[in-house]
């Protein structure tokens, strides 16, 4: 499900941040919009209170009352007439010194020419514009918060919308997941209703039928090859080995068969192990015990002891841990002997090899060519990394199929001209 809530917060998350964007690029211009409004209000306002004053009180107001109105009206004031012409007759916005607050604050002002009994003088309108700006700020701070929970509300209708649309899909996901081409279970895709996730469960359906039954050709085309071929081997075998003991042979005839008897033998070797891989794929070890690692390898260092002293090989085994694992005792064998002879084929004379059991990892250190192996191709079949002809080419490719099957990891390095070779259970 996790993938799927991937795909999911990956759509919800583009489209939360373009929906920020959106919202953070508008606020500004809410902004401006609403304090333009509120300016030509407030300009309105000024106007409104001109009007007032020029038909209730210019008519009658006289020069000797103007202190004492002034006084009384902090907003509508009569001044002498010293302000240039080009502020006249306008609205203009200045910063004012409000002696209430105190504190210098913004007003919109107009200064406008009147006359009182015969004499000029200017009539200044002032109105302040902070609690205009309180009043857009709350605006706006309600604008955004109602916004903001708009945002909430579809974000979480989107994804309940998403998550109903695409549980089809969801479904198909999981049928997939859950696919194992071995047992040979097709996945049954329900109608979802929708012409899109129909049409893909049906290309799906299609494809995994298709690559079934290519599997199973390429299965019983294996099988089928490496019986077949274990017969005529044998007797080829055979013959070979009555011909090498004719005494009438001569020496360059006795080097043709003795090279043609090893290629059968590595034949032999390679569809042998063709039919184990084969085996291994088909699950056909399915028998499990509970057994240690430290055991096995105790039981079967003995085979090669021959071996390892015709390169004169030193072997040592360092017990720091015991493995104790589940599995298939026959499969694990073959892992450790696979490794212990890639060990000994691939080493120099006079070298050493250490087997290094610890907590849940059995290595295997070895002497051997100074450079290291290619890892691309080192697990692959026929993927040799020497040119020992005497290997199959399919010694590790056994090796990782065992440990793909029971999800084990193999790892190999190479570090002060020793090859290592770490499974880890």
């Amino acid at each position: 499900m996790g993938r799927v809530n991937g795909l999911l917060n990956k759509t919800l998350l583009y489209y939360t941040f373009l929906a920020t964007f959106v919202l953070l690029l508008s606020a500004p211009f809410f902004y401006l919009v609403m304090e333009k409004l509120y300016t030509d209000d407030v300009d309105e306002a000024i106007y409104l209170r001109k009007k007032e004053f020029e038909i209730d009180h210019l008519k009658t107001i006289r020069s000797s009352d103007i202190h004492i109105w002034n006084r009384f009206n902090r907003d509508v004031r009569i001044i002498p007439d010293t302000i240039s012409g080009n502020r006249k007759n306008k609205i203009i916005q200045e910063t004012i010194f409000d002696e209430v607050v105190p504190e210098w604050e913004p007003y919109r002002v107009l200064y406008s020419d009147v006359k009182i009994e015969g004499k000029p003088y200017v009539l200044k309108i002032q109105l302040n514009l902070v609690e205009s700006e309180d009043l857009i700020k709350a605006i706006i701070y309600v604008y955004l918060v109602i916004l903001g929970g708009m945002l909430l509300v579809i974000f979480f209708i989107t994804r309940f919308i998403a998550n109903r649309l695409c549980k089809p899909f969801y479904e198909t996901l999981q049928l997939i997941d859950k696919f194992n081409i071995e047992q040979q279970s097709l996945p049954s895709f329900n109608k979802t209703g929708t012409k899109e996730f129909d049409q893909l469960n049906t290309g799906i359906e299609k494809m995994i039928v298709s690559n079934v039954k290519s599997y199973n050709s390429q299965k019983s085309f294996t099988q089928n090859a490496s019986h077949e071929l274990q017969t005529p081997l044998a007797i080829f075998q055979s013959k070979l080995d009555l011909l090498l003991q004719d005494t009438s042979l001569t020496q360059q005839q006795s080097v043709v068969l003795q090279s043609l008897y090893e290629a059968s033998l590595r034949l032999s070797r390679i569809n042998k192990n063709l039919l184990l891989l084969t085996k291994i794929e088909n699950r056909q070890y399915a028998e499990v015990s509970t057994f240690t690692v430290n055991e096995l390898v105790n039981d079967v260092i003995g085979y090669f002891e021959e071996q390892a002293e015709n390169k004169n090989l030193r072997i040592e085994i360092e017990e720091n841990a015991i493995i104790e694992i589940n599995a298939n005792r026959v499969l694990t064998e073959i892992l450790i002997n696979n490794l212990i002879l890639n060990a000994i084929r691939h080493n120099l004379e006079n070298g050493n090899i250490t087997i290094l059991i610890e907590d849940a990892k059995f290595s295997i250190i070895n002497t051997g060519i100074y450079k290291e192996l290619d890892n691309a191709i080192l697990f692959k079949r026929f993927g040799k990394a020497t040119t020992d002809t005497r290997s199959s080419g399919l010694g590790l490719a056994i090796v990782k199929e065992i440990v793909e099957q029971y999800k084990w990891d193999i790892k190999y390095e190479f570090k002060n001209n020793l090859h290592c070779f770490t499974v880890l259970f």
